[in-house]
């Protein structure tokens, strides 16, 4: 009987501890959740994953299981530490993951680490953070790599990231030139540092330089310094405009001259074209008329036979006179000398072919 109550006893002296126990713990109910260390991260975001990990809402609880299993998952967050203030509150102490830039991706901004891992995609751009340009990739993924195909540059974004949170340079971008040069964003001056292989001493100079400029707008030209006693040089963006303007009009002057060249010689060449062209018609033109010339000519002949025809039907008269001619010297052997001088008067005066055959006639008459 004794062993019995003892028994009892013992299990109402633990019921009353177990219930004690869970009436302790539900005072520990968790109301507030106090966030610092959030620069990229969002705090309300932390606020509320911080809320959900903890089992029954218990501050004591969420204190052990993230002591054993850490809360993960949170974008730019590296690691939470919860430290218990009271009954119901707890301090959550942020540690972000460096972001070394993000890039600009079909109207978003994507996020990475120095590593390059992925950490986030958002329609805003984050301040102090650095947009890179120049990056080549084709694709990428949440939480992986950025797949560049020139991995080096991600040191360079680390060391130009690291060095100007050193010197507490502000930058507002970084830019690989397609000729392989590196070009800092820093607010209205842009900073050429060449390839990357002087970076350190290059960034460690940088800031007395930029506050020797005294606010100036323009580009710095620091390729060539390369040691602590290094040259830079700068153009005021006013400067730089002028030499792009001379520039553009010594090449539009120089389009010119090529424009007109080109046009001269166009010219020249139809001229030649021209005049070759022209010779050949004139060439030809001869030719046909050549050809006209011969058929005139043949008309000619044709005509000239035509008159041949004609003069021999004319040729009477003419043969008259060559008959004449012929009778006088027949007459002449049979005439007496002063009938033949008398022939030779009036032939002389008329040369009327009738009239020497009325005269041959008289003469025959005369003989008789």
């Amino acid at each position: 009987m004794r062993r019995r109550k003892k028994l009892l006893i013992a299990l109402l002296i633990v019921f009353v501890l177990i219930g004690g126990t869970l009436i302790y713990f539900s005072t520990f109910k968790l109301k507030h959740v106090n966030v610092t260390g959030c620069v990229l991260s969002d705090e309300e975001e932390i606020r509320q994953t911080v809320k959900d990990y903890a089992y029954m809402n218990n501050t004591i609880l969420l204190y052990w299981r993230n002591k054993f299993h850490k809360i993960k998952g949170i974008p730019f967050v590296a690691k939470l530490e919860i430290e218990f203030k009271s009954r119901d509150t707890v301090n959550v102490i942020v540690y972000e993951k460096k972001i070394a830039g993000c890039i600009e991706y079909m109207e978003s901004y994507v996020y990475f680490d120095k590593d390059g891992i992925i950490l986030e995609t958002a329609k805003d751009r984050k301040a102090d953070v650095p947009l890179i340009e120049g990056l080549e990739f084709e694709s990428w993924e949440m939480g992986e790599k950025l797949p560049l195909e020139d991995e080096n540059k991600f040191n360079h974004i680390l060391t130009i990231t690291q060095l100007t949170d050193k010197y507490s340079l502000y930058l507002e971008g970084i830019e690989f030139t397609p000729e392989g040069d590196i070009v800092l964003k820093m607010g209205d001056i842009d900073v050429e540092v060449g390839d990357g292989s002087y970076l350190a001493v290059q960034i460690m100079n940088l800031g007395n330089i930029i506050a020797e400029l005294g606010g100036r707008s323009g580009v710095l030209y620091m390729k060539d310094f390369t040691s602590d006693d290094g040259v830079a040089s700068f153009k005021t963006r006013e400067m730089i405009k002028a030499e792009e303007e001379k520039a553009k009009k010594e090449q539009e002057q120089k389009e010119k001259e090529a424009r007109e060249a080109k046009e001269k010689e166009e010219a020249a060449k139809a001229g030649k074209d021209n005049k070759k062209d022209t010779t050949e018609e004139e060439g030809s033109g001869n030719d046909d008329s050549d050809d006209e010339w011969s058929d005139d000519d043949w008309s000619d002949d044709d005509s000239d036979d035509e008159w041949s025809d004609d003069s021999d039907d004319d040729s009477d008269d003419v043969w008259s006179d060559d008959s004449d001619d012929d009778s006088d010297d027949e007459w002449s052997d049979d005439s007496d000398d002063d009938s033949d001088d008398s022939w030779s008067d009036d032939g002389d005066s008329d040369s009327d072919d009738d009239w020497s055959g009325d005269d041959y006639s008289d003469d025959s008459s005369d003989d008789e």
